[in-house]
C-alpha cells in the first residue's frame, strides 16, 4: 500500500479492472462499485463511448495549456455549459471536485472584494487548504491547521440562520444542493431559494457544489435545477 494511506485510509483489496459499475479484482471477484469511486465515473467504468473518445483524442492531441485554442476542448465548453441552468456563460476544467471548489471560492472573493465565506454544518468541498477552511469534519482539518481564514459555519438547511450570517462582507456561499459526504441530507423545500435571496441582497456569490449531485444523479443533470435555482459559480 501506499506510503500516503493516512491522507485518505486504504482497503485490503485490489482492484484491477473496471466494466460499467463492476469493479474486478485479480482473481476474478466482482464487487458494485455503489459510490461510483467517489463520484468520479458516473458513466460507469470501461464504457465503450468513452473509450473511442479518449482513444481518438490522444491520438491527435494528448494536452495543451488553455492558453492556446483548441477546438475540442471549446466544442466541449459549450457543451457543459449548455447543460447548466440558464444565466452561466463560461467554462473552465480542472482536474477534481476539491480543485473546482478551490477556484469558486478564488472567484467569489476576486469578484466581490470580500473574503467572508458561509458554508454548512456537515459540509465536505475537498482537502485542499481553501476547500478544507469550508468542510464540515474537524478530522479531516486538525491535522493542517491553520486553514485559510474567515469561514463562518451555519446549520444546513436552516434558511434564518443562513440569511442571518451573510451580510455585506460575504464573498460566498457554498452548499452542496443535497449533501453527499456529511449523510445524503436533503434541504427543506425553499432552502436553495433563500440562498439565492439572500446572497443577491447581499451581492455575494452563490456557489452550488454539484461534485456528488451533478451529471443526472438526482434525475436533472445539475441537483439545482430541481428547486429552479440558478447558482453564479456550479
Amino acid at each position: 500500500m501506499s506510503d500516503l494511506d493516512f491522507v485518505s485510509g486504504s482497503k485490503p483489496i485490489g482492484i484491477e479492472r473496471g466494466e460499467g459499475p463492476f469493479l474486478y479484482t485479480a482473481d476474478g471477484t466482482e464487487y458494485i462499485d455503489a459510490g461510483a469511486s467517489f463520484a468520479c465515473t458516473p458513466l460507469g467504468h470501461s464504457h465503450p463511448a468513452v473509450v473511442e473518445a479518449v482513444q481518438e483524442q490522444v491520438g491527435e492531441l494528448t494536452f495543451v495549456d488553455s492558453s492556446y485554442p483548441v477546438q475540442a476542448r471549446e466544442d466541449a465548453y459549450a457543451s457543459f455549459v449548455a447543460s447548466t441552468p440558464g444565466g452561466l456563460e463560461s467554462a473552465w476544467f480542472c482536474n477534481s471536485g476539491t480543485e473546482a471548489n478551490e477556484a469558486a471560492l478564488k472567484f467569489a472573493r476576486s469578484a466581490t472584494g470580500n473574503s467572508k465565506i458561509v458554508a454548512a454544518t456537515r459540509s465536505f468541498h475537498g482537502r485542499t487548504m481553501g476547500a478544507l477552511a469550508a468542510t464540515w469534519k474537524d478530522k479531516y482539518k486538525k491535522p493542517y491547521e491553520p486553514l485559510a481564514g474567515d469561514v463562518a459555519f451555519v446549520p444546513y438547511g436552516d434558511g434564518e440562520e443562513l440569511a442571518d450570517a451573510v451580510d455585506d462582507e460575504t464573498a460566498a456561499v457554498i452548499l452542496e444542493p443535497i449533501q453527499g459526504e456529511g449523510g445524503i441530507n436533503v434541504p427543506p423545500q425553499g432552502y436553495l431559494e433563500t440562498a439565492r435571496e439572500c446572497t443577491d441582497e447581499a451581492g455575494a456569490a452563490l456557489v452550488f457544489d454539484e461534485v456528488q449531485t451533478g451529471m443526472g444523479r438526482t434525475g436533472e443533470m445539475w441537483a439545482c435545477q430541481n428547486a429552479g435555482v440558478t447558482p453564479d459559480v456550479l
